[in-house]
């Protein structure tokens, strides 16, 4: 093939989107953990260390979520999932897997649900004690389909990378939309509800018994096991990209739009002027989110805070309560701090401090 005909070629790839170095997948590297870097006694689903990433538990023992400063040569962290309570018998519809959501509006390029829908590759490094098969799923949420396929854990605690490709769909277009429209799924482990089925390797409309049916390890079964996941790479074309690393003030920019949490350990954190309106609170001023949320957030104030109002004729201040803290006009830019204090004059404004520490949390995750 002539040189000419290689190039021409290669602009056709890049304007189909085959070609974009372009990661899908936010803090892939798991070096973002705004909540914690360890999580004991995890026994549901939700959100625990590293941010964006899921950890799904149904019944089916109890686990340490970790971010590890464990990962293979040119990444720096890891997330891991570690077994401390063992159900080796699970009931049929208990389960544990890991998961990433992406929301529709940026998977626009995939040209799903039309005749040039492009295929995906997903990329990781994984680590565990458990040698044996996997499965691991992409969910279309808008129209509850799936497409599986399988990976194995060949050596026991050594780092192996993976390469996964997935063909394009060219029926169902996803939601061009903030809200979730795919899904990843890394299996560890359920009952028979998720494992009586067949792997999919094609496209088709979701089934719970596919979900977990070509894996042959279960998390659960011990306290010695684990599975450790880094490197995450999602990106269109039928081949892998090099992990495209970012700093880490990119990656926490973006994690920041799904939570974001400001957490202080010193007396006056917050303060400001604070303003009664008759109904038992005084309403501070707006808090300003360091990244535009998703969507509007949950706001939670979290542990015990003391609130102290300062008195400007004697210079002394008065607690006025512990915790008890509210939000109000939470937009998806900032929301604003409520206090609770009875008895005050309506319309008097005063200063008003924290005694300690205060750490508020802004949830707006997929």
């Amino acid at each position: 093939m002539s040189k000419a005909r290689q190039l021409a070629d290669l602009g056709n790839q890049i304007d189909d989107g085959a070609i974009t170095g372009t990661n899908m997948v936010i803090n892939g590297g798991m070096t973002v953990a705004q909540r914690s870097s360890s999580v004991t006694g995890v026994t549901t689903a939700g959100y625990r260390t590293c941010d964006r990433m899921e950890v799904n538990i149904n019944n089916l023992g109890t686990y340490t979520v970790t971010q590890e400063n464990d990962a293979p040569e040119g990444l720096a962290n890891s997330l891991k999932i570690d077994c401390t309570v063992a159900d080796a018998s699970p009931a049929s519809s208990d389960y544990v897997f890991f998961a990433h959501k992406l929301e529709g509006q940026n998977l626009q390029n995939l040209k799903k649900g039309t005749s040039d829908a492009l295929p995906v590759t997903l990329s990781f490094w994984v680590k565990s004690n458990m040698t044996g098969t996997y499965q691991v799923n992409a969910r279309d949420q808008d129209n509850v389909k799936y497409i599986s396929a399988s990976y194995t854990v060949d050596a026991s605690g050594a780092w192996e990378y993976k390469t996964i490709t997935l063909a394009g769909d060219t029926t169902g277009v996803l939601d061009n939309d903030a809200n979730e429209s795919l899904k990843l799924e890394w299996w560890l482990d359920s009952g028979s509800n998720f494992n009586s089925g067949t792997l999919n390797t094609s496209w088709t409309a979701a089934s719970n018994a596919n979900r977990n049916a070509g894996a042959t390890v279960n998390i659960g079964d011990s306290t010695s096991n684990y599975w450790q996941i880094t490197g995450i790479c999602l990106n269109v074309g039928d081949s892998a990209i090099d992990f495209p690393h970012e700093s880490y003030g990119e990656t926490l920019a973006k994690c920041q739009r799904y939570y974001e949490r400001v957490e202080t350990s010193y007396k006056n954190s917050i303060s400001g002027y604070f303003t009664n309106y008759g109904n038992g609170k005084w309403v501070g001023p707006q808090f300003q989110f360091k990244a535009t949320k998703r969507a509007t957030p949950t706001m939670s104030d979290l542990g015990t805070f003391s609130w102290r109002r300062a008195n400007f004729r004697n210079a002394t201040s008065t607690t006025i309560g512990t915790g008890a803290t509210g939000f109000s006009n939470t937009t998806t830019d900032s929301s604003t701090v409520e206090i609770t204090e009875s008895g005050r004059t309506n319309g008097s404004t005063a200063l008003v401090f924290s005694n300690a520490g205060y750490t508020i949390e802004a949830d707006a995750e997929l």
